[in-house]
């Protein structure tokens, strides 16, 4: 079946033109125009790639993998490419032919890098970050309560790279956590981008649970799938992550009971505030029915966007825990432009009692990461009385 309106077939084709067919137009045109065959050959190699890559995403087949080849062949050859043949378009006039070559190589070459270290360093450059939250209202047998945070592994961006997941189970552990909460997007495309991780998922471990919920990517809306294929596919995830041992909260919520005492986690479907991303109609209400009155509550909602839309509003849920984002904080002379449109992007955020934290999370769709590393969070909780 051709999905190519699911994948955003225009998009795909005028960033194939763009990116491939003018650029290898210009470039065999006037630049190896004289070259032998076998550099001309491999100067339009990577287009040809891509074009078959689209193609099988069109059709639905090896999707994840036609994906990936398309991300790390965009940004690693095509965009220098095509930074190269606009530089030397707009030089070639004005100097020597040689000269024309070197000032179009450089920007080009030095572009290559930086996508370079975005996938083979900053993107697999585990980081974890300790932090303490103070919360209003926290039962005293939680006090020194230690949260492990994981979101967006984004498991179909690794090519098998069992290695790096184990690094992330293995830190993890070692954080000593009590409870883990898992803030959605398991996977990029579809169910299977899970599997060959089971093993390796398996081994975390924490003594009051795993509690998952999804992201917007575990609604297989960028997948390959539609209709009822994407339902099946959704609860065939839903399978996955349970017999992983983990808890998924969907509109639920769990009761924590440690010394005593006790508090709530709620986790919600994913809920978009920002017109960019879309949601999935979760209901906090839904989610919260049956919550003794004045329970310290700990929600997990993927888009952070929803914290100021709507539990901001109600005033009663102390701890919130997103992702996302993956920590969307560029910085241009100091203003941060991803703020415009997602002003919570990374870190904590406090809003009277009430307080946010988002996840820069651990993988990416498109196999890079430009809002800085991943990151393991641990959060130690601690009456607001230690601040």
């Amino acid at each position: 079946m051709l999905i190519f309106a699911h994948v955003k077939r225009r998009t795909f084709i005028i960033f194939f033109i763009l990116l491939g067919v003018l650029p290898d137009f210009y470039i065999l045109s006037c630049v190896l125009q004289n070259a032998c065959w076998a550099w001309r050959l491999l100067s339009g190699l990577p287009t040809f790639i891509i074009g078959i890559c689209l193609l099988l995403i069109g059709f639905g087949i090896r999707y994840t993998v036609a994906v990936r080849t398309t991300s790390y062949l965009t940004f690693l050859l095509q965009i220098p490419k095509a930074l190269f043949a606009l530089v030397h378009l707009a030089v070639h006039g004005s100097m020597a032919p040689d000269k024309a070559l070197l000032a179009a190589l450089v920007p080009a070459l030095a572009v290559a890098a930086l996508f370079w270290i975005l996938f083979f360093f900053v993107a697999r450059h585990l980081k974890v970050r300790t932090q303490e939250i103070a919360c209003k209202g926290l039962p005293p047998a939680f006090d020194g309560l230690r949260i492990c945070q994981l979101s967006d592994f984004h498991l179909g961006s690794f090519a098998r790279n069992h290695r790096y997941i184990r690094r992330i189970v293995a830190a993890a552990n070692a954080q000593a956590p009590d409870v883990i909460f898992f803030t959605g997007d398991l996977v990029n495309f579809e169910s299977s981008n899970a599997l060959p991780y089971l093993e390796d998922l398996s081994a975390l471990k924490a003594p009051m649970g795993i509690f998952s919920i999804r992201g917007n990517h575990d609604y297989m809306h960028h997948g390959p799938f539609r209709g009822e294929e994407r339902e099946t596919d959704m609860a065939r995830l839903d399978g996955i992550e349970a017999g992983l041992g983990w808890q998924l909260l969907v509109d639920d919520y769990r009761i924590l009971s440690k010394g005593g005492d006790q508090v709530a986690v709620i986790g919600v479907e994913n809920t978009a505030a920002n017109p960019i991303f879309k949601g999935e109609g979760g209901d906090l209400r839904k989610a919260l029915e049956g919550i003794p009155e004045g329970m310290f509550k700990i929600l997990l909602t993927h888009d952070p966007s929803h914290w100021r839309s709507e539990i901001v509003p109600r005033g009663d849920i102390q701890l919130t825990l997103s992702g996302h984002t993956h920590g969307l904080r560029y910085k241009l002379a100091g203003p941060r432009p991803s703020h415009w449109k997602l002003p919570e992007s990374a870190g904590v955020y406090r809003e009277g009692g009430q307080i946010l934290h988002v996840s820069p999370g651990l993988g990416s769709s498109f196999s890079f990461r430009l809002g800085g590393f991943p990151c393991i969070d641990l959060i130690v909780l601690k009456t607001e009385s230690y601040e």
